[in-house]
């Protein structure tokens, strides 16, 4: 009886080598330090991620220089709400680094008028199954969409609003007064 050689796994594709898709944060990112002049010059755009990765776009933190890092998925076409819930992650960064021993998150906690503390839904968010479940619950996330929903000047939170709806230009009041303390 003849072998038959076993089929090869198909070939990975390489990861994306441009940050194509990265550059279109740059637009939403002038227009974010316009107004929250905190922000460095110029963000650090990493090379994009592969297309079919779970999420669209990221923020990686800050580089040695200060400069928030970003990168998106190849394939995906930026909106403003996700830009500017990324640039949310920035500007909490930016703000810890000028406020450091500022609980920011327990001010935004208490501006929304969210039950208990931000610690509390830390801990339930990780209690959930890992997904959508658990980043719903997480006050970072929070964060990042009311900042978004600030600066777009509408829209509808995707994380736990515990009843209550953003007022889009108090909470852009809000946000500019973290910046001038």
């Amino acid at each position: 009886m003849p072998t038959i050689a076993p089929t090869p796994p198909p070939t990975q594709r390489p990861r994306p080598t441009t940050n194509v898709a990265g550059l279109q944060l740059i637009t939403y990112y002038t227009q974010t330090r316009a107004v929250f002049p905190i922000f460095p010059p110029t963000p650090q755009i990493d090379f994009d991620e592969p297309a079919g990765e779970n999420g669209d776009a990221w923020y990686r933190g800050m580089n040695a220089s200060g400069q928030p890092i970003f990168s998106v998925r190849e394939d995906f076409v930026m909106t403003p709400s996700t830009a500017f819930h990324e640039l949310g992650h920035a500007y909490q960064d930016l703000l810890q680094r000028r406020t450091a021993g500022t609980d920011l998150m327990a001010k935004y906690w208490t501006y929304r008028g969210f039950p208990s503390t931000w610690q509390d839904a830390l801990k339930d968010a990780y209690a959930q199954p890992p997904g959508m479940a658990q980043w719903i619950h997480l006050p970072g996330e929070s964060w990042a969409e009311a900042f978004s929903i600030a600066m777009v000047g509408g829209g509808r939170e995707k994380t736990l609003d515990y009843g209550r709806t953003i007022n889009p230009p108090a909470m852009k009041s809000f946000f500019l007064t973290l910046s001038n303390p």
